[in-house]
């Protein structure tokens, strides 16, 4: 049961790591759009990625183990 907990604590992590970094991707899209300025995103790009693959994992894993039970 704890391993079960640490994972809902780590997809909640990702979760919010995730929003976190979408919020500042669009803070700096703005920013960017009414400076007239080009803001390389890529790395932005690659870290939300990176994020949703992990999250997706951990949801995948939470899934498998709630379709066997203990």
């Amino acid at each position: 049961m704890k391993k079960k907990n640490s994972d809902i604590a780590e997809l909640t992590q990702i979760t919010r790591e995730k929003r976190k970094v979408q919020f500042y991707l669009n803070m700096l899209l703005g920013l960017g759009a009414s400076c007239g300025v080009m803001i390389p995103t890529e790395p932005i790009y690659t870290l939300l990625m990176e994020l949703s693959d992990q999250e997706a994992s951990l949801m995948q894993k939470a899934k498998d183990h709630s379709d066997y039970p203990e």
